[in-house]
């Protein structure tokens, strides 16, 4: 048994449709599943990345350990360009515009050197700036640095008792995860990898070597 939906504005075009069954509509009620915007934004992320990579062909292998910072390609601006969509939605954080109250907010720690930024923006934000609105802090971030989160721990629980849930969501070119933050051990299954479609990076691929050619 299923039903058919169509989510405007939330798929990269307003002909692909999404299948629900039983199953996926159980756990979005249940509130484990991230609702469409946040995939798509993922996604996009994940373009992103890519397109940050196809331009990394000549970087020495020492310059590796800095993410997706300028050094690295990832144009901040064409990302925001890419997201302009996502505040019809949600607000975001670090972003061109301000919040404009959603219950949703998607705060984007991208690069080793926003990790710590991104995670006192989130709780600042819930805690002072958002509290009247805000219910769903959505952490998108490329890196996972324990002794970082550890100390923001008390700071999500204490979010999580007024009403606000955090998401942390690790992204990366291939796919991405959920990592739970400020539950208790075993409360949620074993983290599931969702893989990113191989055409999808092949296309991109083809596109940055037909770029090239061009050239």
């Amino acid at each position: 048994m299923s039903a058919r939906k169509s989510f405007d504005g939330y798929e990269k075009n307003g002909n692909e449709k999404e299948t629900w069954t039983v199953g996926k509509v159980l756990r979005a009620m249940s509130g484990s599943e991230c609702p469409p915007f946040i995939e798509r934004l993922v996604s996009d992320v994940q373009d992103w990345m890519l397109s940050a990579l196809g331009t990394d062909e000549g970087l020495a292998s020492e310059e590796f350990g800095f993410g997706f910072s300028d050094r690295r390609g990832g144009d901040p601006d064409a990302l925001f360009t890419r997201l302009e969509w996502l505040e019809k939605h949600a607000d975001v954080l670090p972003g061109p515009n301000a919040p404009s109250g959603h219950e949703d907010v998607a705060v984007l720690c991208l690069g080793p050197y926003d990790f710590d930024e991104g995670m006192r923006m989130a709780v600042d934000y819930a805690a002072l700036f958002g509290r009247e609105h805000c219910r769903r802090v959505w952490m998108i971030s490329d890196s996972w640095v324990v002794g970082e989160v550890m100390r923001y721990v008390q700071h999500f629980t204490a979010l999580a008792s007024n009403g606000v849930e955090v998401r942390f969501l690790l992204v990366t070119p291939w796919g991405w995860t959920e990592i739970p933050v400020a539950v208790e051990t075993g409360n949620r299954k074993n983290l599931h990898w969702n893989p990113r479609a191989r055409e999808d990076q092949d296309s991109l691929r083809q596109r940055h070597s037909d770029d090239s050619n061009s050239k």
